[in-house]
């Protein structure tokens, strides 16, 4: 019954008869007149069904114990839009909306069968980024940019790469317009502790941001949540005039008011991931009153259908009826007169003849994008990370000083070192916190600072605006000059004040391990928080992985030929055996130590203490900077990885 256009005998390399090739080779995309292009944009989705895997018991019995269960979230719906109008899917939590429009804009990770066709050429993942744009229902903006810059880094990001600053500008103010946010452009977003715009000022902020590619399709996940109504019927009436200006708009919702009826173009139900309804909405209600289901007078269709397609869990007895009552729905609708339009609706428009517009759109959709280059994806990303936190006094403060609020408690329990048998035991416990300090302090600096760029990453990832490597590549950069001058601030109150040696090659060499390690620190805690997306739990691991590895490694605190063997095999893969082995080598080294009578045990000098606990250190200067340097990239590129391998939650 469906056949592709390969059935009906139709080549797609060719385009009336002349290879794809010369046509590229003889005229770009923005040769084609408007005819060339459908004047009614489509979307089908035909018999979608999902399947998701389950694994059934508790988790501590692992892989091989627990049984999996495959549960169908979506079953067989079909959904059919056009350009003009605004759709509505409905239905009470757990019915499959937000899984229905993640299968259209193919964010889901489980099974899917069926198809969703873009006119009438089957969807695939370079179209839909191409033609939609996806609204969740959680807003995730940085606090301290202004609407007009939140607005702008997002055009250089999402809008082609030839176009210039004036270009996006104009954009930007366009859609400013559109949204009706010219009143707050160039106030600041706000978040929780900082008021900023207001919550429906937030949710336009976010739709205008997929706005600024003028996509075919707009798909958006509860719009109104937490809005009030009279901001929710604006917001829908936004959307409203959007569909009747030429595009598709598709829209999930639970809770409508009444007077939002009449602004939906078409309507569907969802119960069990099944539909109970799906066509027009001003004919809904003669639907159900065919179904002997009227809507009562003075009722609200919208929630009483829903209410009705929905299951009763209380207890055995309604759940049970109600069970009944939504299998008959799903089924009289299977059967019904409006299920078989919309199918006809759909093959009518899939089996359509491809016209050359479509089929080079099909093909070559990565061409035509012309996204941006990485260099400016990185200097965007780089401006905005910078701007954000310069904006957030508390923030670039505790990147700077942070780290020196350490400083007075080592000066004051130290104080000035002398150069006895017993300063050994001083210099070496300082040693120990020049290892210690930097790391935990940059796990502290990650955890407070880095989740809001995360998550704005994880959205704009999923549009496939940049990748992991040059956000990661960003954040360094963003990051490096904050940590080198907070290491500066420390190493040099701390290095002079106490006395370490007073050459200014000792300085540079012990602000570098300091800066090497700061740095560090903070590379581990974003691969932790790749893992955990929770910042108290990625605060406690990296804590635990720092101070670990400084008490295992560094061998300040123990000799590491005393150590297990496991142990000793550890350190040769750990920073802190070679940032140690630095840092010793380098006070000690021709060190001078004065004998009294009282000393059972005397040390000459440093170059016995080196002999003893750290032999040959001060030939593996230079093996251990390499050492560290390589540590530090690994640390990097594993970081990528981690995002990488974890993926990218929907933060729905």
């Amino acid at each position: 019954m469906f056949r592709t256009h390969r059935d009906r005998g139709m080549d797609t390399t060719t385009i009336f008869d002349v290879p794809v090739n010369y046509v590229l080779g003889r005229c770009s995309f923005g040769d084609f007149d408007d005819e060339d292009e459908p004047t009614a944009t489509t979307l089908s989705v035909l018999n979608v069904s999902y399947v998701v895997k389950e694994w059934v018991g508790p988790w501590w019995r692992g892989a091989c114990f627990r049984s999996i269960r495959h549960k169908i979230v979506v079953r067989d719906v079909c959904l059919h839009a056009k350009a003009g109008q605004l759709t509505a899917i409905l239905g009470n939590s757990g019915s499959g909306k937000t899984t229905l429009l993640d299968i259209i804009s193919g964010r889901v990770n489980g099974r899917v069968t069926g198809k969703v066709y873009y006119n009438n050429i089957e969807c695939t993942p370079d179209i839909i980024n191409q033609y939609t744009s996806y609204v969740m229902q959680a807003d995730r903006l940085l606090p301290n940019l202004t609407v007009r810059e939140t607005l702008t880094y997002s055009a250089r990001l999402r809008l082609p790469g030839n176009l210039n600053a004036f270009d996006i500008e104009d954009k930007v103010n366009r859609v400013i317009i559109e949204m009706g946010l010219k009143h707050v452009a160039d106030t600041r977003i706000g978040g929780t502790i900082r008021r900023g715009i207001s919550g429906g000022e937030r949710r336009r902020v976010t739709i205008a941001i997929q706005l600024l590619q003028n996509p075919k399709i707009l798909l958006l996940d509860e719009p109104t949540s937490g809005l009030d109504s009279f901001t929710a019927r604006y917001l829908i009436s936004n959307l409203a005039d959007m569909a009747h200006n030429g595009k598709i708009v598709i829209l999930t919702i639970h809770q409508p008011r009444s007077d939002l009826f009449k602004m939906f173009d078409q309507v569907g139900i969802l119960s069990g991931g099944q539909m109970v309804y799906f066509g027009a909405s001003d004919y809904m209600l003669r639907y159900f009153s065919d179904q002997e289901y009227p809507c009562p007078q003075f009722a609200n269709p919208l929630d009483y259908f829903v209410g009705l397609a929905s299951i009763d869990r209380r207890n055995t007895e309604c759940q049970e009826e109600t069970a009944e009552r939504v299998n008959k729905l799903v089924k009289n609708y299977a059967s019904s007169d409006t299920y078989k339009e919309t199918v006809f609706r759909i093959i009518e428009d899939t089996m359509k003849p491809s016209t050359r517009w479509q089929l080079l759109t099909a093909r070559f959709t990565t061409v035509r994008r012309n996204q941006p280059s990485f260099f400016r994806a990185l200097f965007t990303l780089l401006s905005r990370m910078t701007v954000h936190i310069l904006r957030d006094r508390p923030s670039y403060m505790s990147r700077l000083l942070l780290l020196s609020l350490f400083v007075p408690f080592i000066c004051v329990f130290l104080g000035h070192l002398k150069q006895t048998q017993s300063s050994v035991q001083d210099r070496i416990g300082l040693m120990y916190q020049s290892s210690q300090v930097p790391p935990y302090v940059s796990v502290l600096n990650a955890v407070a600072l880095f989740p809001p760029l995360r998550d704005l990453y994880y959205r704009e990832y999923r549009d496939g605006l940049y990748s992991t490597f040059t956000f990661l590549i960003a954040y360094c950069m963003h990051t490096l000059p904050f940590t080198l001058i907070s290491s500066s601030i420390f190493s040099s109150v701390v290095y002079w004040v106490t006395g370490l040696n007073p050459t200014t090659s000792g300085f540079l060499i012990y602000s570098a391990v300091v800066f090497f390690l700061n740095f560090w620190g903070e590379m581990v805690t974003i691969v932790i928080m790749a893992i955990f997306l929770n910042p108290a739990i990625a605060n406690s691991t990296s804590a635990l992985i720092a101070s670990a590895s400084g008490l295992m490694a560094s061998g300040f605190l123990r000799n590491l030929q005393d150590m297990i063997p496991v142990f000793q095999w550890f350190a040769w893969g750990n920073i802190f055996k070679y940032a140690g082995e630095i840092l010793v080598a380098n006070e000690f080294h021709n060190l001078a130590l004065t004998c009294t009578q009282n000393d059972t045990t005397c040390l000459p000098n440093g170059n016995f203490y080196l002999d003893l606990f750290y032999p040959d250190a001060v030939d593996n200067m230079r093996r251990n900077f390499w050492a560290i340097g390589t540590m530090v990239i690994a640390t990097i590129l594993i970081s990528v990885g981690a995002f990488r391998i974890k993926g990218v939650p929907n933060l729905h």
